[in-house]
């Protein structure tokens, strides 16, 4: 088939580099002049491990083309589907600003002949309804296929997704889809358009809440007998529960689950319904960057003015360097405000980005002088060169009273305690008794 994906953010980008993978002739849209050059390059503007060397093998195909308008995508052959991939943000007011995806559906609704339009932007349900009923004739050619991908392995969740949910009013509309995605196998999940809005809303907002019940649960496993390793592993491995995503941190710093989380609460406001868990998880959230640096003031004796901070790193996640709401961000800004000299460490961001961050803060471009010299030290990301790093050696290096706080709970504890810091995970991970510990599972 001949697919148009409009508009080459995160979910765009992969999109096009999947499907050409998966043998159809794509053409990726692309309004931002500068991205597009990019794009035509080889070279992504966003980051995904594998996608640079996977893109680079689709355009030696000639399966894979970057255009600024979609009607360019018309000019060689008719296209079978377009794909809408235009990001749908947050408003100033709390409601989502659909501009983007209004542009997109107006355009697609102009071409020629009859493709199939798949909306995958995500928006509220009643979007898609609303966008039929202001042009009508796409009601049969038209399904809203939301995405479920993740940071990290997202051309995975193109090639081997969980499921495809899939929101048509006309049932062929939904076989067409099915051409395009016959080289994956998954259960489906057919429904009407606002079912497959509400889906993708809901889906995102439970794994929310998993991960700020996992910062409750380690406010309350704090005790000598309490370990927060043990828990989420143990109530992890239920699997009515499963493990993703339960696991203490700084929180969900995405660009998917806060915006979705609250955008959900406010489409039920606005319907009149009360969300009180939604509404929970949407606070919880907010306070974990207050509870993170609460936890490290009380580490150094109560107050932070005056002392050197080694912030290491400040993306959610390492393969993640979306920053528009990094946790990581607030505690910055936090650490400002309470007068500590912060220090700022991160391999995946450039100079000039860290200071963009945080202009008052000196950047490292190596870990063991961002350490030197510190009172304490917060681990934000999990790096694999803080996790694997010789933290006897960074201890040397920094000041009394030599505290690191592990915000990610992802430095190995029993090394960080045999070493000579204050080590402080998010809930107590020292380790347990030897009788507690030998069924532990590994």
């Amino acid at each position: 088939m001949r697919a148009a994906v409009v508009g080459q953010g995160y979910v765009g980008v992969t999109g096009a580099v999947a499907l050409a993978q998966q043998g159809h002739r794509v053409v990726g849209v692309e309004q931002d002049r500068e991205r597009l050059a990019c794009l035509r390059a080889g070279e992504p503007p966003e980051f995904e491990p594998g996608l640079i060397q996977q893109m680079t093998a689709v355009l030696r195909t000639g399966r894979l083309e970057f255009v600024e308008d979609l009607p360019d995508a018309m000019v060689a052959d008719p296209l079978d589907v377009v794909m809408i991939c235009v990001g749908a943000p947050p408003a100033a007011d709390g409601t989502t600003n659909l501009s983007e995806v209004l542009a997109a559906v107006e355009e697609a609704a102009e071409l020629v002949g009859d493709p199939l339009v798949v909306l995958r932007s995500t928006v509220p349900p009643g979007t898609s309804d609303m966008l039929l009923a202001e042009y009508p004739e796409l009601r049969q050619r038209f399904v809203c296929n939301p995405e479920f991908l993740n940071r990290g392995d997202a051309l995975d969740g193109w090639q081997a997704p969980a499921r495809i949910v899939a929101g048509a009013h006309h049932p062929p509309a939904v076989d067409r889809l099915r051409d395009l995605y016959r080289s994956v196998s998954c259960p489906w999940v057919t429904s009407t358009p606002s079912t497959a809005e509400m889906i993708k809303y809901a889906s995102n907002a439970f794994l929310a809440t998993k991960i700020s019940f996992a910062n409750e649960l380690a406010r309350m496993c704090t005790g000598p007998e309490l370990n927060i390793d043990h828990v989420v592993q143990g109530v992890g491995l239920d699997p009515r529960i499963g493990p993703a995503l339960l696991q203490p941190g700084t929180g969900h710093g995405d660009s998917c689950l806060p915006v979705d989380t609250a955008a959900l609460s406010h489409w039920a406001a606005d319907l009149g319904v009360p969300t009180p868990l939604i509404d929970a998880t949407v606070r919880a959230h907010a306070q974990q960057p207050a509870a993170l640096l609460n936890l490290l003031r009380e580490s150094v004796g109560g107050h932070l003015l005056g002392l050197d901070v080694a912030v290491l790193g400040v993306c959610h996640e390492p393969w993640n360097d979306d920053l528009r709401f990094a946790p990581g961000r607030a505690l910055l800004a936090l650490l400002q405000e309470q007068g500590a000299a912060v220090r700022v460490w991160d391999p995946g961001l450039t100079p000039d980005e860290l200071r963009h961050l945080a202009p008052s803060a000196t950047t490292h471009a190596a870990l063991p002088s961002a350490v030197a010299g510190a009172h304490a030290a917060l681990v934000l990301t999990e790096w694999p060169q803080a996790v694997e790093a010789d933290w006897a050696d960074l201890a040397a290096r920094m000041r009394e009273p030599r505290v690191v706080v592990d915000a990610k709970n992802c430095l190995p504890p029993v090394l960080l305690h045999q070493v000579p810091v204050d080590y402080r995970g998010i809930g107590n991970r020292r380790p347990m008794p030897e009788h507690a510990a030998t069924d532990s599972v590994a």
